[in-house]
């Protein structure tokens, strides 16, 4: 597809990204880990206990969601819910032993989709994209918006496949 001024940036974006994950989603299909692992790295590589609202709040997914996704996880036994002792209303979510089995192979697809998807642009190329990417985050974070959420899901697959 080619992407012109015209055509509003984010959709460019939105397509790359259902390409990227459904990259992504063929190579660890066999894990049943849906499209959840963003979830599983941001436990695996947070630094303090994390809560539904915090998963919510960094990952931009709406709380309904959120319920839905950990009791997926929950279920597969990829994470826990361990209640919180200064709030007993709050609940903590961590990664099981199973979960942490699997992050090295998930690190490593994410890595080859990763290198396959910047192909032709030089490491300088690689590091200025990754770096634009975040200011525009910023400069979006910084204006007024409605809360839009998008849930990308398997297609359902023919019996050719």
């Amino acid at each position: 597809m080619e992407f012109s001024a015209s055509m509003p940036f984010g959709r460019a974006l939105a397509i790359l990204a259902k390409t990227y994950f459904g990259a992504l989603t063929k190579r660890l299909g066999e894990h049943e880990i849906e499209r959840y692992y963003s979830i599983l790295i941001f436990l695996d590589k947070s630094e303090k206990d994390c809560t539904q609202q915090l998963l919510c709040d960094q990952l931009k997914i709406d709380k309904v969601s959120m319920v839905r996704i950990i009791d997926y996880l929950l279920k597969k036994d990829f994470v826990q819910k361990l209640q919180n002792q200064d709030d007993r209303r709050e609940y903590f979510i961590r990664l099981t032993p199973k979960a942490k089995h699997l992050l090295p192979s998930m690190y490593t697809a994410i890595d080859n989709v990763n290198k396959a998807a910047m192909k032709g642009l030089s490491k300088e190329e690689q590091k200025i994209f990754n770096q634009q990417l975040a200011l525009i985050q910023q400069n979006l974070d910084a204006l007024p918006f409605e809360k839009i959420y998008i849930n990308y899901k398997t297609a359902s697959k023919s019996k050719k496949e």
